[in-house]
C-alpha cells in the first residue's frame, strides 16, 4: 500500500540518528576488541547521511538518492566499517526500482538488496562475530513477514538486537578481534551493535 512519500527520508534519518547517538558506546566496544576506531568512522558515516538525506524532498527519485548516498559514503576513511556500510547502502540503491511507487514493498525489496550486496562484499555468515550476526537475523524476519512493516520492523529490530547480544559469546573471525582469541568474549561485536542501532532506528522512524 501507498505510505507517505518521505517516509524513506524519515526512515534512514532515524536509523542514522540511532547510530549517532550511541557513537560513544560503539567506541568502548571497539576499544575492547581492535582499535577504537569504530565509533569514529560512524560518526562520520551518520554525518554524511544527515548532509545527503536531508536535501530529499517530494520529487527525489530514491533509487538517484540511494545512488547519490552511496556515492558520497564510498568518500569517507576508516578501516573495514565505511565500504562495508556502503555495500549496505549500494545493495538498497541496486534493488530500488526507479519507477516504483513508495510503499512497504519497496521498503521490503530495497532492506533485502541490501542484506544481498553485504553478504556478497563481507562473506560473513551468522557466528562469525561480525555485523552479519545483526542484519542476517533482521533480514529473516523481514523476508518470512506478513505482518504489517510497522511491526516488522519492530521484529526485525528485536531480531537484530538479539542476534547482536549473542556476539559476547563468539570467537572472531574478522578484523583485528580474531587475533587476540578468547578475549574477545564476553564483548559484543561493535558492528553488529551498529546494525542493531540501524534496525532499531527504522523501527522508530516508520513509526514517526
Amino acid at each position: 500500500m501507498p505510505i507517505e512519500p518521505l517516509k524513506i527520508k524519515t526512515l534512514l534519518l532515524s536509523a542514522a540518528r540511532e547510530i549517532a547517538n550511541h557513537v560513544d558506546i560503539l567506541t568502548d566496544l571497539d576499544c575492547a576488541l581492535g582499535d577504537g576506531d569504530h565509533g569514529i568512522t560512524m560518526k562520520k558515516l551518520t554525518n554524511v547521511m544527515f548532509s545527503e538525506i536531508e536535501t530529499w524532498n517530494e520529487t527525489t527519485n530514491f533509487k538517484a538518492g540511494l545512488e547519490s548516498l552511496n556515492e558520497a559514503l564510498e568518500d569517507v576513511s576508516g578501516g573495514s566499517a565505511g565500504p562495508l556500510f556502503g555495500a549496505f547502502i549500494y545493495g538498497m540503491a541496486e534493488a530500488a526500482d526507479p519507477e516504483a511507487p513508495t510503499t512497504d514493498a519497496f521498503i521490503k525489496v530495497i532492506l533485502l538488496g541490501a542484506y544481498d550486496e553485504f553478504f556478497a562484499t563481507s562473506k560473513a555468515v551468522i557466528g562469525d562475530k561480525s555485523m552479519m550476526d545483526a542484519i542476517c537475523p533482521a533480514t529473516e524476519v523481514i523476508r518470512q513477514s506478513t505482518a504489517d512493516m510497522k511491526t516488522t520492523l519492530e521484529k526485525a529490530a528485536q531480531a537484530a538486537r538479539a542476534g547482536s547480544d549473542n556476539t559476547a559469546g563468539m570467537l572472531a573471525k574478522f578484523g583485528r578481534a580474531r587475533y587476540i582469541g578468547d578475549h574477545c568474549l564476553g564483548h559484543r561485536d561493535p558492528g553488529s551493535v551498529t546494525f542493531a542501532y540501524f534496525y532499531e532506528g527504522l523501527a522508530k522512524g516508520y513509526s514517526a
